[in-house]
């Protein structure tokens, strides 16, 4: 791309002292924008036209000359300026350009000191979620609707208004809107005042705090709210009309999270109220304007039909992007590269509180999976730092990355967190909101309040963990003296994919070890090689206890035959990690199938969910790879024959005292019994899915997904059908997409094609794009072909709803991941570089990284599994 930020990358080039590594200075952060006009406040007013995609507004912006210049500078995007004056005179010249996003004003004569820039202008109105977006919907009652809505971040607020779209310009926002007299609207603040004319309605908001462009706001449509007072702040939880009531649900959560969040950081949240808007389709996710939370709707509305887990989806949201209004709102990182300072602790902080508030949830195991999905991303040769450089539009955008900002970034916290001790972290993290509130921060603001709080040099531990990729794998070799007393010699090198990790890598590690069932002390791994003491050689060892740690682990031998023998009794945390880091070790080739699938048998009659979903994770994916083989038909036996006991054990009925994870651990026992080919499972579910259509009160919301999802993958013409109508039906837009969903899963070629047609028609209402791009993907598992020619041959339709930056970057790194075995690689990565912009080549390296460990991986462990299972039958004669 031309548009690049090129003061950015040279000042950290020739002058890293400047802000790399250091507090926060607006002077020295990055940018592309010159910093000697600041905005000081806005005065912004659009009058939108939804049909015809456009909008005209006027601004008025107070400016801070701090060097006396005659040009001023700022970002604009499809935007053309008229009548631009400052201090109410005209100006020399005005030059926009979309190619560089930036508007540059000249002036008669050389300002200094306060002025005020204004202006009028027009705009667009994007069909995406960038800057202010139409999202079509289809109305509760039929019919089809349009309501507006904005989405700014990362650098979409110049699509809105022209402005500094730079996180460290912060300034206050006066916001006035003119809508439909029938209309709802939101903003950051309370509305100031509403003015109606004719058929229409000017609303001016109150004057937000200091914060900036991306954090802006606006809503409007035909919506309605339920609301709440707590604790002297307003909530609302909004909704297009006949949805609000699904909103109850999130309104109780939000002020139980809110009253968390005020004591936790000691700084009560500072606006007067917190809306939370549900956008019907629009963007994926949710997006954490101060004040006026968006939320794609499947993740705030909870319905009659929703299952626990997505309630559970909607707590964890919501305590994610409650949390940014501290970690990115109030304190903001003063540019892109310290995106991890918004997202790492939202997402850590959400884990947190959703644990707290929900016990029985167990969620710090369910975070065990994001956690492994950042490391196996992590492990890539190709893998980028938390903390990378940005220099454009796209590369901020490709700075939310999912595995590395937010989970790996989340891991790493936890684990800095229990290195630290929890109060004394807490106390780092008060005083770090404290100092730069209403303000900008860098990591080093961050890693010298929790050194002061801690007396530790916390920057020493934690800045090489997000400034460089990777982490390690450490070894243990133990060692036994006469009265059975263990010492242990550690050692680290990096942990890659292909298993070839250079030694001379070195992080410090915070080391959590147990012996057996004691509590675990910390240990800070900070040499190439150290020893230490570790309990008795006849008890289990943990070097990573309750996987906490962001790290791998490999034990020799005969330790990982004691930790074997001891499986079913060990600690929860200490099992799941176990696991982990021996089928990761499986994949690198650097472990045997034979010691996973030990650890697997071990399992006896233990719930643990997280445990179980590991072991049937890993059993699916050679049972994949294995198809079309020759031993396909025995390692389904076998893995059939592994989790069926406990499949059986916990029946299809849940009763009333069970827990959510055992819930979640039979769904996931009967989805892989009847992918497996278990006659039994299928039969059942077909039988309960008979009378399920007779009577839809027989089957409660948490059983549905698992039901539908075995009947709508083994199902025949005249079951199809019965799904399809259930879904085409289904008042319910949780229900419809679950029956949807259902329908991919289906492995008859022939009803496969339908699911095509299906997903590309008008059938799908205008807000469920997204869900129809995912049937298209969800097939691939089935049909990877059909799923491939459908994909590339309707990119534009099933792309439609994502934004044009996040578009590429999905192609380039997710697509090679997808379609790994659905056509030779050269030929998939030759589509995808012709598909990309070549600003995205790093995302198309990893993603072909991956796909090229996927196909040596199948390789690997087709030929692991049919040797493991010769020599168990060659043994049992």
């Amino acid at each position: 791309m031309l548009n690049r930020f090129y003061f950015a990358a040279l000042s950290c080039l020739l002058a890293p002292s400047a802000w790399c590594g250091a507090p926060f200075s607006f002077d020295s952060a990055p940018g592309r924008l010159p910093k000697n006009v600041v905005p000081v406040s806005y005065d912004v007013a659009v009058v939108p036209d939804a049909d015809a995609l456009r909008f005209t507004g006027t601004e008025s912006v107070r400016l801070q000359f701090r060097t006396a210049t005659a040009t001023v500078q700022f970002n604009s995007l499809n935007e053309t300026l008229s009548h631009v004056l400052l201090d109410g005179k005209p100006v020399k010249s005005v030059i926009s350009s979309n190619e560089q996003q930036l508007t540059t004003v000249t002036l008669t004569t050389p300002a200094a000191g306060p002025h005020t820039l204004s202006f009028s202008y027009t705009g667009k109105i994007e069909t995406q979620p960038q800057g202010l977006f139409a999202q079509k919907y289809t109305k509760l009652g039929g019919g089809q609707a349009v309501m507006l809505s904005t989405q700014m971040e990362a650098t979409d607020a110049r699509r809105m208004f022209p402005c500094w779209d730079e996180p460290a310009f912060r300034a206050t926002f006066h916001l006035t809107v003119t809508i439909p007299k029938s209309w709802a609207t939101v903003g950051n603040m309370p509305i100031a005042r509403r003015v109606e004319h004719g058929e229409s309605a000017t609303v001016s908001f109150q004057r937000s705090p200091k914060m900036p462009s991306y954090l802006v706001e606006f809503t409007a449509g035909d919506l309605r709210e339920v609301s709440a007072v707590h604790g002297g702040t307003r909530f609302g939880v909004w909704a297009v009309a006949g949805h609000e009531q699904d909103g109850t649900v999130a309104l109780a959560s939000a002020q139980d999270i809110l009253a968390d969040y005020n004591d936790y950081f000691a700084h009560p949240y500072p606006l007067p109220k917190l809306d939370s808007i549900a956008v019907p389709g629009g963007f994926s996710g949710a997006m954490e304007n101060w004040g006026a939370i968006t939320y794609n709707d499947q993740v705030l509305l909870v319905s009659p039909s929703s299952a626990m887990q997505d309630r559970q989806t909607v707590f964890s949201i919501q305590a994610h992007e409650m949390a940014h209004q501290w970690f990115g709102d109030l304190v903001t990182m003063g540019w892109w590269d310290d995106t991890w300072l918004n997202e790492s602790f939202a997402s850590w902080l959400a884990a947190k509180e959703t644990a707290a508030r929900n016990p029985k949830w167990r969620w710090w195991e369910q975070e065990d999976e994001s956690k492994e999905s950042a490391m196996a991303a992590d492990a890539r040769a190709t893998s980028h730092a938390i903390e990378q450089h940005v220099t454009d539009e796209l590369q901020a955008a490709d700075s939310f990355d999912s595995d590395i900002t937010y989970s790996k970034g989340e891991a790493l916290l936890r684990m800095l967190e229990a290195y630290i001790g929890e109060d004394v972290f807490r106390q780092g993290i008060r005083s770090y909101i404290k100092n730069r509130a209403y303000s900008n921060a860098a990591a080093a603001d961050l890693w010298n309040a929790l050194g002061h709080a801690s007396g530790k040099n916390v920057s020493a531990v934690a800045a090489p963990w997000i400034e460089k990729p990777g982490f390690p794998l450490v070894s243990v070799t133990a060692a036994c003296d006469s009265s059975g007393n263990r010492s242990i010699t550690l050692s680290q090198k990096r942990f890659l994919l292909n298993g070839s990790g250079a030694s001379g890598a070195l992080w410090q590690v915070p080391l959590r070890i147990r012996s057996g069932t004691a509590d675990p002390r910390n240990v800070l791994l900070d040499k190439q090689e150290q020893k230490t003491a570790a309990g008795r050689c006849d008890e289990a060892l943990s070097v990573n206890a309750d996987a906490v740690g962001y790290y791998r682990v490999q034990y020799d031998a005969g330790t990982l035959a004691v930790n074997t023998r001891a499986f079913s009794g060990a600690v929860d945390g200490d099992r799941i990690a176990l696991l982990d880091d021996q089928w990761a070790l499986v994949g690198s080739g650097e472990a045997s199938l034979q010691n996973f699938l030990a650890l697997a048998s071990s399992m006896g009659a233990d719930r643990d969910a997280r445990a179980w979903n590991q072991i049937v994770r890993a059993l699916a994916i050679i049972e994949y790879d294995e198809r079309g083989s020759r031993g396909h038909e025995a390692f389904a036996a076998y893995a059939r024959a592994l989790i069926k006991p406990m499949a059986d054990e916990l029946g299809w009925d849940a009763l009333p005292t069970e827990t959510p994870d055992v819930s979640d651990l039979r769904d996931t026992l009967l989805r892989d019994l009847s992918r497996w080919g278990d006659q039994t499972t299928i039969d059942e579910a077909r039988r309960r899915f008979a009378a399920f259509v007779q009577d839809p009160h027989s089957l409660s919301a948490d059983a549905q997904t698992t039901l539908l999802t075995i009947v709508g993958q083994n199902a025949d013409a005249a079951t199809f059908a019965q799904l399809h109508t259930l879904a085409k039906d289904a008042k319910d837009d949780t229900f419809k997409e679950r029956c949807y969903s259902a329908l991919a899963r289906v492995r008859d070629p022939d009803l496969a094609r339908q699911v095509v047609q299906i997903a590309l028609s008008d059938e799908l209402p205008p807000q469920a794009n997204s869900l129809a791009r995912r049937l298209i993907l969800g097939l691939a598992r089935e049909h990877p072909r059909l799923s491939w020619d459908t994909y590339i041959a309707n990119q534009d339709q099933l792309m439609k709803s994502l934004s044009s930056t996040d578009r590429p970057l999905r192609v380039a790194q997710q697509t090679p991941v997808v379609y790994w075995d659905a056509l030779p690689l050269d030929q998939l990565e030759a589509w995808v570089r012709a598909n990309i912009p070549t600003g995205v080549s790093d995302n198309l390296a990893r993603g072909m990284e991956t796909a090229h460990h996927l196909a040596a991986q199948k390789l690997a462990l087709v030929k692991a599994a049919d040797m493991y299972l010769a020599s168990a039958k060659h043994a049992a004669r």
